[in-house]
């Protein structure tokens, strides 16, 4: 395995969205589909894949949160996110 793989799912953490509206307000968080893995996810923007991420926001599995989402969530700042922080963005996934 990878370094960076290894590094990337160290910082994987659980977040409250009270802790994500700032930078989703910056239009800095990224949802990540359930079908991707965020570590994936993380890879391929720290090595600037643009390709496949491309790829990823056309099939919708990566996008930002919608105007329902987030007024739903700060309505809520205690919902629950998988989070992994790639500089200058918060990759997300809301914890079932």
């Amino acid at each position: 395995m990878s370094n960076l793989r290894k590094d990337l799912e160290e910082m994987v953490d659980v977040a409250l969205w009270e802790w994500l509206s700032p930078h989703a307000a910056r239009a800095r968080v990224i949802l990540v589909g359930a079908n991707l893995d965020l570590i994936d996810v993380g890879v391929a923007l720290t090595e600037d894949n643009s390709q496949l991420v491309q790829s990823w926001i056309e099939d919708g599995w990566l996008r930002h949160p919608s105007a329902e989402e987030l007024s739903a969530w700060n309505a809520d700042q205690s919902r629950e996110f998988t989070s992994l922080v790639i500089p200058p963005f918060v990759l997300a996934r809301l914890k079932a």
